[in-house]
């Protein structure tokens, strides 16, 4: 497929590499394997990544970017299955067959990413134990995501899951305000528009978000948090990949 529409840089200045937790992670000696091959881009919000069925020619280790994966159905509809931000990265690799992914990739904050193609990534985790863990890591947090995500849908209230999903957001862009539609967030969870719109009502007259010309503002992260479901625990910052990367483990 084409790469996706972006505005590349120079190749990665060494302040980049401690903007994403996983690269920040590695030793010197992993990071001098990928350092080479890797380019700061700035993606623009809505910015196909990778379409169902295909697979992106290159990594991504997101910087203050988020990118949601979705599924898409053929009446047009889509539901997230995970995102992925700076705690963690997305490579090719983690699709399941070689015929392409079940999922599209799609930038739903814009911002700057680190790319690599993903043939000097893997061949890197070739030479490098390390940098094979990375990518272990974030490919089971994609799929620890999408188990967690799916009983959450078919368990938990659209409330739950929206407070789920804010508390989320908020803290992969570090409490940066995030501008997301009512209808986007409505595809992101599989609720209906109209249900995000009292939802938000109901937590801004609350006092625990703002919500103004498509930007939300958390007010209060803990009260959302109360409000959120249990997914909130299994999903949160110690199961990041960029957590569990400072772990000790065998050699």
């Amino acid at each position: 497929m084409s790469p996706p529409a972006i505005t590349p840089t120079q190749p990665a200045p060494a302040t980049s590499r401690v903007q994403n937790g996983c690269l920040a992670a590695l030793s010197p000696a992993a990071f001098a394997l990928l350092r080479p091959y890797l380019v700061e881009v700035t993606m623009m919000e809505g910015t196909v990544v990778w379409e169902q069925g295909s697979l992106p020619d290159d990594a991504i280790f997101p910087i203050s970017a988020l990118i949601s994966i979705v599924v898409p159905f053929r009446a047009g509809e889509s539901i997230e299955v995970a995102s992925i931000g700076s705690e963690a990265a997305i490579c090719p690799q983690f699709a399941p067959t070689s015929h392409g992914a079940p999922t599209r990739g799609c930038v739903y904050v814009g911002g700057r990413s680190l790319r690599i193609p993903a043939m000097q990534l893997l061949a890197a985790a070739e030479r490098s134990r390390e940098i094979a863990r990375l990518l272990e890591i974030c490919r089971d947090w994609m799929l620890s995501q999408s188990q967690q995500i799916a009983a959450c849908n078919a368990v938990h209230s659209a409330e739950q899951r929206l407070c789920r999903w804010l508390i989320q957001s908020h803290q992969r862009l570090a409490g940066a305000g995030l501008h997301a539609t009512q209808e986007s967030i409505g595809s992101a969870l599989g609720i209906r528009r109209t249900t995000v719109t009292l939802l938000a009502q109901n937590l801004q007259t609350k006092g625990l978000i703002q919500y103004r010309r498509g930007k939300i503002t958390i007010s209060d992260p803990a009260g959302i948090g109360d409000m959120a479901c249990e997914c909130c625990t299994v999903l949160s910052r110690e199961h990041w990949p960029a957590t569990r990367l400072h772990e000790p483990h065998s050699a």
